[in-house]
């Protein structure tokens, strides 16, 4: 099983949404349409620096970490 971040929009505030629990991206999109969510992608790696708490999605950044 794969976790999957989402966000929501409320009276034109943006909120981090729950996390989707799925074995592909496309059982995650179908559970973020059903619930009126935006799929941001899969969740990988949270890293700390700075006390600042980040994630790393490898499918979507270009960025190489050392």
């Amino acid at each position: 099983m794969k976790i999957f971040l989402t966000e929501m929009t409320k009276d034109g505030i943006t909120h981090p949404g729950p996390n989707i629990i799925a074995e592909s991206v496309e059982e995650a999109k179908a559970a973020a349409e059903s619930n009126n969510l935006i799929l941001l992608g899969e969740f990988k790696e949270i890293f700390i620096h700075n006390d600042l708490m980040s994630y790393l999605d490898e499918q979507l950044s270009d960025k190489v970490l050392h």
